[in-house]
């Protein structure tokens, strides 16, 4: 997977995040939890460890 930002009129207000095949949940929560390190590291207010419990509780619910 990867993260990159936006192009043209989106560049510095988005972030894509891509992937060039199969991407399981174990990728899924890695890629969360380094969004939200980053997101943190330039001083946005998101608790660490949030997303990946949303993520898991998804994964969870789907029998994964």
């Amino acid at each position: 997977m990867s993260i990159v930002g936006g192009q043209g009129k989106a560049k510095g207000k988005i972030f894509r995040i891509g992937h060039l095949g199969y991407v399981d949940g174990s990728d899924v929560l890695l890629a969360i939890a380094r969004l939200e390190m980053v997101m943190h590291k330039i001083g946005k207010p998101v608790p660490l460890g949030s997303g990946v419990k949303a993520a898991q509780e998804v994964l969870l619910a789907e029998n994964l």
